[in-house]
């Protein structure tokens, strides 16, 4: 079955599950670094809200033999534990103070998202760009959040120096920063591995704790790289390793942070960047190749 059989077929069979004037479509649904990803939305009578259902991962099973039929199960199973029951007040968003306390900010990369900044506010920042969304609750993993553009500023009267003032604070407030041991978080995942492989991947570790490594990101671990951005948090960071760091681009949800101390090439570190972003992270979720430098003394970043 090819791709566009499979989506007819989708589509026919989940009509016959929902009710009439259910409205069922499939669209490109824009990503981050020009990423573009076919979704299906099922819209019930009467709701103008629902969970976004990506299909990629959907057609993989198809191509791996596993019937139609039990793939669309799982979407209607899926679509049922997380439809909402109610329509959202869409008025809400026109009022900029029912707004202002849920401004929060991301990074992106700012020549992989050219063609979206043309759309949205924004601030440079090295060669990422700082942009912004409402957060609509502290699940943002549910997409329970709002792009914010350029249309919305002209009806809210408001600048995107506006924006970043708020988002300044809103962030660090609403999505808290954390900081932990790359090998610590790694050792739940360790445990479950086949005993010889435990017992050579506690020696990698071992062998690799002269370069100790850190994991900043975001309690929600989710779109938490900005972190960087967040006041006091690297000078904190720097001052307990007692050096400046490196930071590593990990992805858009987080960066690794490395003491200089350790006196690794920057050279190898950004080539060790970049084959992880060509092998390990998605395309959507790259945030830079660059690797950035985190002075202690004068509390700023550099590439």
């Amino acid at each position: 079955m090819t791709y566009k059989e499979f989506k007819y077929q989708l589509l026919k069979e989940l009509e016959e599950r929902f009710p009439s004037g259910t409205s069922i479509t499939i669209q490109e649904i824009p990503h981050n670094n020009n990423h573009t990803e076919e979704a299906l939305t099922i819209l019930e009578p009467g709701l103008n809200i629902s969970p976004t259902i990506y299909l990629e991962s959907y057609f993989r099973q198809l191509k791996k033999e596993v019937p139609i039929s039990s793939i669309i199960a799982q979407i209607y199973s899926y679509y049922q534990e997380h439809r909402s029951t109610q329509s959202i007040d869409t008025s809400f968003f026109t009022c900029f103070e029912n707004i202002r306390p849920r401004i929060v900010y991301k990074l992106v990369h700012q020549e992989k998202n050219k063609e979206l900044l043309k759309e949205v506010p924004w601030i440079p920042y090295l060669d990422l760009a700082i942009v912004f969304y409402c957060l609509l609750s502290k699940s943002p993993t549910e997409n329970a959040s709002v792009l914010i553009r350029n249309e919305h500023l002209c009806y809210w009267n408001v600048s995107v120096e506006d924006l970043l003032s708020l988002a300044q604070k809103n962030t660090p407030f609403l999505l808290s920063s954390c900081c932990d041991s790359l090998a610590e978080l790694l050792l739940p995942i360790l445990e479950q591995l086949p005993v010889q492989e435990q017992t050579d991947t506690k020696n990698t570790f071992a062998s690799a704790s002269m370069v100790p490594m850190y994991v900043l990101t975001n309690q929600q671990r989710f779109l938490g790289a900005c972190c960087i951005l967040y006041d006091d948090v690297l000078k904190e960071i720097a001052e307990r390793l007692d050096s400046d760091l490196y930071i590593l681009p990990s992805s858009i949800h987080e960066v690794i942070l490395m003491p200089v101390t350790v006196t690794e090439s920057v050279p190898a570190l950004s080539q060790m960047v970049c084959d992880i972003n060509q092998s390990e992270v998605s395309a959507e979720e790259i945030l830079s190749d660059h690797i950035y430098y985190y002075h202690r003394s004068t509390d700023s970043i550099t590439m």
